[in-house]
């Protein structure tokens, strides 16, 4: 006997949720465009949208198909369960109860997905009758079968990769439990709120821990049960369009998803280590950051020169600094300088972090060999006034963008160095002449970011007594950027060709006025922006 006669479908139980006002018609609408999307169960998509609690959908379910809801499930029926096969039962998320007479009585938590309910009549050769039940509620019956009849807790994260099909296939169906769904959810939420630039997942021997990267310190948010790490995990994987199967490699990807009705690109890493994988989330919030050069912290005098080296008509612009020292934002902010209807702007990024309007930009892709200095060569034929290069990583790199700013195009790019003077040091190690560095670089921003003081609660003493709500008693909220910028005028160009050593450039530099990095700093510390801890923590204080 087919189900689908019995209970009707997903769009006609919206409709009746929306006729008894349980549900507006603007929320039917989103768990239609959800489950469209997603095409995750109804139950998952009404609870994991805020429009249901999970007890109440259980409820509306029973009376709307006229069948009792359990709150809690008989004891285990392993001859049904083992006759029925526990991959079919945990993708469906359906129970076999007991048979009685011509019956099969099946609970459910989704009883408008009809292949499981239709599979396990015919299997039986019963008529099925429904019992309703939350998915919480069916996942741990299930979860209590496998150990019961198998004789043995399903297998730690840290064993073998999964490989049989129906193995994977019961990753998947984890992957979509309802707790496990709604962690993953709350977790990048209250990242995102909090204004959070990286989501860390750390398996531990007993436990997950997961925390946040908050202006640059690590807070630690949540702590998951150890069980939990494989559905984690694999959620994480199929959101990011990885591969679930594969647990012994490093996997990269992107996925996008929406908060408060913001929708936010996520950069996702998974690194195998002893305990399982480990997960790190970098949250691109576009509508969180400001691309101005006023609002990243630079000042008047400073914002004037930047912004008179990029409308430079050639050359290299150069940002240094340590990974998560605001490189890239500047960049950004940089070419919104430049951005105009009379000008062509490629970018060559790994990855592409924030997508500008009016602007070309182009992922690098090593896997099919698209790396930085294939890319580059490609643009270089689209007659690009601007360039923007992610990163100068290696000779072939750097001698193309070289050739680029000697034919009259501009071009921006980031290095890793400790300071501005540094950089030329950095090209000359990778095989760049000395008189082709002073030929073409215009200029050398060197940064960090230092952790601001509070406003709300500086000096009021709140945040020694931990109750400042702005910045919950750490005494400091948001960032603002310290840095030295060198331009490069004749005498420090002659000194470039001539392979002078960083720190002569470095002294040539201050002589015309260029404040080094630490000293800004302590600039800021006198304004009471921030404290000397932070540029402590952050600055080699007794370094160039």
């Amino acid at each position: 006997m087919s189900a689908s006669r019995e209970t009707g479908s997903t769009a006609e139980f919206l409709q009746h949720l929306v006729d008894e006002r349980v549900l507006s018609r603007e929320g039917a609408e989103r768990a239609v465009q959800a489950q469209t999307s997603t095409n995750h169960p109804i139950d998952v998509i009404l609870t994991e949208l805020g429009l249901l609690r999970e007890d109440e959908l259980v409820a509306r379910m029973a009376e709307y198909l006229e069948r009792p809801k359990l709150a809690r499930l008989p004891a285990l029926n392993l001859e049904l369960v083992g006759s029925a096969g526990l991959h079919l039962l945990d993708r469906y998320a359906v129970v076999p109860l007991w048979v009685e007479d011509e019956a099969l009585h099946l609970c459910v938590c989704d009883p408008f997905v009809h292949e499981g309910i239709d599979a396990l009549a015919f299997h039986f050769d019963r008529s099925p009758i429904l019992h309703i039940a939350a998915r919480s509620t069916i996942a741990a019956h299930l979860k209590d079968a496998r150990a019961s009849y198998e004789g043995e807790k399903e297998e730690g994260p840290a064993s073998e990769p999964f490989a049989e099909t129906d193995d994977i296939e019961r990753l998947r169906d984890i992957a979509r439990e309802a707790p496990v769904v709604r962690l993953v959810s709350k977790i990048i939420s209250e990242a995102a709120d909090r204004g959070a630039t990286d989501i860390h997942i750390e398996p531990q021997e007993d436990h997950v821990r997961i925390r946040i990267r908050l202006d640059g310190i690590l807070l630690p948010i949540e702590t998951a049960p150890r069980a939990m790490l494989a559905g984690l995990v694999t959620r994480i994987k199929i959101m990011a369009q990885l591969n679930i199967a594969e647990r012994r490699l490093p996997q990269d990807g992107r996925m996008r998803v929406a908060v408060r009705g913001q929708n936010i690109d996520l950069r996702v890493s998974v690194v195998p280590s002893a305990h399982g994988e480990s997960i790190v989330l970098r949250l691109l919030d576009r509508s969180r950051v400001k691309l101005e050069l006023a609002s990243l912290g630079f000042d008047h005098d400073t914002r004037q020169r930047l912004t008179s080296m990029v409308h430079s008509a050639n050359g290299i612009m150069l940002i240094t600094g340590p990974t998560g020292s605001g490189k890239t934002t500047s960049l950004y902010a940089l070419l919104k300088e430049r951005n105009a209807e009379d000008t062509k702007i490629f970018t060559v990024e790994d990855p592409i972090e924030y997508k500008l309007p009016g602007v070309t930009q182009l992922q690098v892709e090593p896997a099919i060999d698209l790396n930085f200095a294939t890319a580059l060569r490609s643009v270089l034929r689209q007659d690009p006034d601007v360039i923007l290069v992610g990163e100068i990583r290696d000779r072939e790199t750097a001698e193309i963008a070289i050739r680029a700013a000697l034919t009259g195009h501009l071009v921006l790019s980031t290095l890793h160095t400790n300071n501005a003077a540094s950089a030329f040091t950095r090209l000359r190690d990778i095989g760049i002449d000395s008189y082709l560095l002073g030929a073409t670089i215009r200029g050398v921003l060197s940064q960090r970011l230092l952790r601001q003081q509070c406003q709300h609660c500086h000096g009021s003493g709140a945040a020694q007594t931990g109750t400042c709500i702005k910045c919950d008693g750490k005494g400091y909220s948001g960032r603002t950027v310290a840095y030295e910028l060198l331009s490069v005028s004749k005498r420090i160009s002659d000194l470039v060709n001539g392979g002078a050593h960083e720190d002569t450039i470095q002294e040539v530099a201050a002589e015309e006025g260029m404040i080094a990095l630490r000293e800004h700093a302590r600039s800021l510390v006198q304004m009471e922006v921030t404290t000397e801890e932070e540029i402590t923590r952050v600055i080699d204080l007794g370094g160039s």
